[in-house]
């Protein structure tokens, strides 16, 4: 049903924005956001369900239900809508997620610039370094094998090596990345193998994963998903440009490809450390919101406080640990992980986190209070009002229910975080419009958003996005950007950052 005046009914709006752009249809930009997507209302009901159109038809409307799409969909309307007025969701739909729709739709048709040549030369030495690894690790081996077998491998690993953990399954031993792990530290082989995985995998999924989504403009298409997390996070697929690495030099190097168009520039900014700023939030914490509404380094502070030294004296050690700490606390790290984390006695990680409770006493109380509403209600909302359930807190399994109460110490805080980034696009997205700026939103990772636009209007880019990022809401504690940077030449890009 679609009349711009009385809205429209729909499943899934942004592919139809998409359609009817490539159609040029005029009502196009009018009706955007002014209807009722069943697909998202389901989505903001419970973001971890089933969302094809028969599913939601049979949740909604009875499992023996009938009739065609445009009539399940017009059927379903009022019941989502009554349940989203029931759940105090309206808000959350209607404000958020489906005006986001549009501005996805625009960022996927956009795309963004890849440099196919570099990317392609890249390959070519990224190919050599890893047949030559090969090699090495045959060398090393005695012996001329498959590494890409895992059945090869293990024989190798643990028969013919005799190296130890061998795990031997139906099909052979195991060779996942956590066995490999525990023996890289000690056997030169195994290190190699990792590295030689993380080789191919870089050739195999991005540099002809890339080259072939590519455009006949060079230009890389992702498709954003709405309902793809449980946080209410953005996720990309075809290609995941969320997911290039970030912590090695190849992942780095690869990043140096995704440029400008000629005579365009890449402004980027990302917020830093939004969930530690919500965490203070959240839980009122006197003591770290005084370190964020001052500027401090909120690592340092937190290692001068759990540490029991002065700020001036925190080694960077020290901060290292007291960051695992803070991030780890955020997803209610327990003391085996942290210990194994940081390579500690589980004795001294368990002394970490009860130090940093006992300096955080709101974030301690907070925990507690999330985890028992948890209980209560089998879900926790964030600062939006969007739910997630949380049905494994209440399982019989005692992992699961550990498992349970470690997502209601996060949800809220990393839903927050999500719900502020979609926020901060939607202002970036009518600014640019609002100003008749010739600029485009092309990329959302994690917590950073990615502008193109002419260099002419660089300063006033970077000045909006910095603005808008920063103003997407209001917390007890600054909402921390990195300043925009301009990033215009190829081979000098630092975009697709993970978050901080």
């Amino acid at each position: 049903a679609a009349n711009a005046a009385r809205g429209y009914i729909c499943y899934d709006c942004k592919s139809i924005y998409e359609r009817l752009d490539r159609i040029s249809d005029p009502n196009t930009n009018n009706s955007r956001g002014a209807g009722f997507d069943v697909m998202l209302a389901a989505y903001v009901l419970d973001p971890q369900g089933n969302f094809d159109l028969q599913s939601l038809a049979a949740q909604y409307l009875g499992d023996n239900t009938t009739g065609s799409d445009v009539e399940l969909a017009f059927r379903m309307k009022p019941v989502l809508e009554e349940k989203l007025r029931a759940s105090d969701s309206e808000r959350l739909f209607s404000g958020i997620e489906m005006p986001l729709a549009a501005v996805l739709a625009d960022m996927e048709e956009a795309g963004f610039l890849i440099d196919r040549a570099g990317i392609a030369g890249y390959g070519d030495l990224i190919s050599e370094k890893s047949t030559a690894l090969a090699a090495e690790i045959c060398d090393e081996a005695g012996v001329e094998f498959n590494i890409n077998s895992p059945k090869q491998l293990g024989e190798v690993l643990f028969e013919r090596l005799s190296l130890p953990y061998g795990k031997k399954t139906k099909t052979g031993y195991s060779t996942n990345a956590d066995i490999l792990e525990k023996l890289a530290p000690d056997y030169k082989i195994v290190r190699d193998v990792l590295e030689y995985r993380k080789l191919t995998k870089l050739y195999s999924t991005y540099v002809v994963g890339l080259l072939k989504v590519a455009d006949e403009n060079g230009r890389i298409h992702t498709q954003f998903k709405q309902t793809g997390t449980a946080t209410g996070r953005l996720s990309s697929a075809e290609p995941n440009l969320q997911n290039i690495p970030i912590r090695t030099d190849e992942g780095r190097e690869l990043r140096k490809y995704f440029i400008a168009a000629p005579g365009r520039v890449l402004i980027d900014a990302d917020y830093s450390q939004i969930e530690l700023r919500l965490l203070a939030h959240i839980s009122g914490d006197a003591a770290m919101i005084s370190a964020f509404t001052h500027g401090a380094d909120i690592h340092t502070s937190t290692a001068a406080a759990v540490f029991g030294v002065a700020p001036e004296d925190v080694t960077p050690e020290l901060r290292k640990r007291a960051k695992a700490v803070n991030f780890g606390i955020v997803y209610g790290i327990g003391d085996f992980s942290l210990a194994g984390d940081l390579g500690i006695p589980v004795k001294q990680a368990r002394a970490y986190i009860q130090s940093y409770l006992a300096s955080y006493p709101d974030v301690a109380a907070y925990l507690k209070d999330i985890v028992a509403e948890a209980h209560a209600k089998g879900y926790v909302t964030t600062l939006f009002g969007r739910r997630r359930y949380i049905p494994e807190i209440s399982g019989h399994n005692a992992m699961q229910r550990k498992f349970g109460e470690r997502v209601a110490m996060n949800s809220p805080i990393q839903g927050s975080a999500a719900d502020i980034v979609k926020i901060a696009m939607l202002g970036v997205s009518r600014r640019l419009a609002a100003e008749e700026l010739d600029a485009k939103l092309i990329l959302q990772v994690h917590d950073e958003l990615i502008v193109e636009c002419p260099e002419s209007e660089a300063e006033r880019v970077s000045e909006l996005l910095k603005y808008e990022m920063e103003h997407a809401a209001q917390l007890a504690v600054p909402l921390g950007v990195r300043h925009a940077q301009h990033l215009a030449k190829a081979g000098k890009q630092r975009v697709l950052r993970p978050a901080h």
